[in-house]
């Protein structure tokens, strides 16, 4: 069995694409899995380190539309995958129509994956519609992240495809671990300490939580916002929180490292994150919850996209009502008032964390290899 992953980053620093491919593969090659990994031509520049299996940058830059003229590369360009028993595209649109297209044309079994936005969004497209559904319908399986994310593309394509659900994974040990936070303790000492990690556009739903603020700060005057990561949106944060009177509640962080990541995380009393579904783009999952769980914390999220495949409500954390502001706030009230329930939450979220290492998660991949493997 010789697997052919296809993907369009391998780089963990940017999130989502790049973190998910960089950890099935370390697993994969500890798992002592026979596979290369196929990348976009492009990337080779960018990957600076040094990875531990075998890596082929030869795939077409990635393009989001057909418009584009390098869309012709997934049509046209031969890749030899005659010693392979199985493809496997890891996330939907552009790169499963060329994974596709090589699959049926060495008789090769082929398997793709669908994470979010570009498994649905391009379904609303002409022609993108056509190529998308047809990789689909080749597939014999659509593995999707999220319930959600599966029900999405099925409203969207009018058709019926062979799907599962398996859940994004988390590095459990790089969170769960004892980390020295005494510096932030007494930046932030006599605070409570809310957290959000993300990109900060409309998506990711900060706004909300600055919204939420001033209720909570009614109940909880000594309350800060922290906000972790870089974006455009950054001074539109900072207008809107001087402008709900929180300006000096909110800590607009910008990105970090990785080593001062999991002390944010460690820091904070509740993880929240709220995002909303603004025109297709949505959280197909929600990997950055599993990360907060993975440290013991309890979270606030909001029900949109796939999120509750990331929150159990109850058990690992709190749904607030989609883009409800009042609820959000309620939610963190109840949490800061009762230590009780928010340290159940952090204690069961983390075993839910634990449960989705990317030790268990890679291996639910490897069995769809050996199910599929011609």
């Amino acid at each position: 069995m010789k697997i052919a992953v296809f993907s369009s980053s391998v780089d963990p620093t940017m999130g989502g694409y790049g973190n998910i491919t960089y950890e099935l593969c370390c697993h994969y090659a500890k798992a002592g899995l026979d596979f290369v990994l196929f990348l976009p031509a492009s990337e080779q520049s960018k990957n600076k380190q040094i990875l531990p299996f075998k890596t082929e940058y030869i795939l077409p830059n990635y393009v989001r539309r057909v418009s584009s003229p390098r869309i012709w590369g997934y049509f046209f360009k031969d890749i030899d995958l005659r010693q392979f028993s199985l493809v496997h595209n890891l996330f939907d649109f552009p790169y499963c129509v060329m994974a596709a297209r090589l699959a049926k044309k060495y008789k090769l079994s082929f398997i793709t994956g669908v994470q979010g936005t570009y498994g649905v969004l391009p379904l609303t497209y002409w022609p993108e519609k056509h190529l998308l559904k047809r990789a689909y319908r080749q597939a014999k399986e659509i593995i999707a992240p999220s319930v959600f994310t599966k029900e999405q593309i099925l409203l969207y394509a009018k058709e019926n495809y062979q799907f599962s659900v398996i859940h994004n994974g988390v590095n459990f040990n790089r969170f769960d671990k004892n980390i020295d936070i005494s510096e932030l303790k007494e930046k932030y000492k006599n605070n409570k300490v809310l957290l959000t990690v993300g990109m900060l556009k409309l998506r990711k739903g900060q706004d909300l939580v600055i919204r939420a603020l001033p209720l909570i700060k009614k109940k909880f005057p000594k309350i800060k916002y922290m906000v972790v990561g870089p974006g455009k949106w950054r001074s539109y944060l900072a207008d809107l929180a001087k402008e709900c009177g929180v300006g000096e509640n909110v800590d607009l962080v910008g990105a970090v490292d990785d080593e001062d990541l999991v002390k944010y995380f460690h820091l904070c009393d509740i993880y929240i994150h709220t995002p909303r579904l603004v025109n297709l783009n949505f959280e197909g999952f929600g990997i950055v919850y599993l990360e907060a769980s993975a440290c013991g914390k309890p979270i606030v999220a909001a029900d949109s996209g796939g999120i509750k495949d990331a929150v159990v409500e109850g058990k690992t954390g709190l749904i607030a009502r989609n883009e409800d502001v009042e609820d959000i706030a309620a939610k963190v009230i109840l949490l800061l008032s009762d230590n009780q329930l928010a340290d159940n939450l952090g204690k069961q979220g983390k075993e839910y964390a634990r449960a989705h290492d990317w030790t268990v998660i890679s291996q639910k991949f490897i069995d769809k290899y050996k199910q599929y493997s011609l």
